[in-house]
């Protein structure tokens, strides 16, 4: 597969509940076409969710040799550390913030916009059939 140069759009959304943590990545590539995932994760606290799903998704765009991404993404607080707005008080969010930041600048451009809940209906619904998911249905090495 060629790298395609055109802008891949990024919808992203994690969360956790009690029973852990479900992440929804929807990708565009320029080529047209939706690329879905939803991911299960064990229990993550605060924004940890939101910083891996942005975190699976820019890997996803990289690995299919995305050059351009425009990232859409709800969480306000997230979007304003990575752009570095906020400030991250919390080591543990700063080496999340870190990692983001060492992967978006393997990408030739880059850009991470806020976009209200409504218009990422898709990743959220994604992310919610990953909450739904009981541990014991999730296959062991994958």
């Amino acid at each position: 597969m060629g790298t395609s140069s055109g802008i891949w759009t990024l919808f992203t959304d994690g969360a956790l509940n009690v029973r852990g943590s479900g992440l929804g990545i929807v990708l565009r590539p320029p080529t047209g076409g939706v690329i879905r995932q939803s991911i299960k994760t064990t229990s993550l606290i605060n924004n940890e969710a939101e910083y891996e799903a942005m975190i699976a998704d820019l890997e996803l765009a990289k690995g299919l040799r995305g050059e351009v991404i425009e990232e859409k993404y709800v969480s306000l607080l997230v979007v304003n550390q990575v752009n570095g707005s906020f400030e991250v008080r919390e080591d543990r969010m700063q080496r999340y913030l870190d990692k983001i930041q060492v992967t978006l600048h393997r990408f030739k451009e880059w850009s991470l916009v806020h976009i209200p809940r409504e218009e990422n209906s898709e990743a959220d619904a994604l992310k919610n059939l990953g909450l739904s998911v009981e541990e014991d249905d999730i296959l062991p090495g994958l």
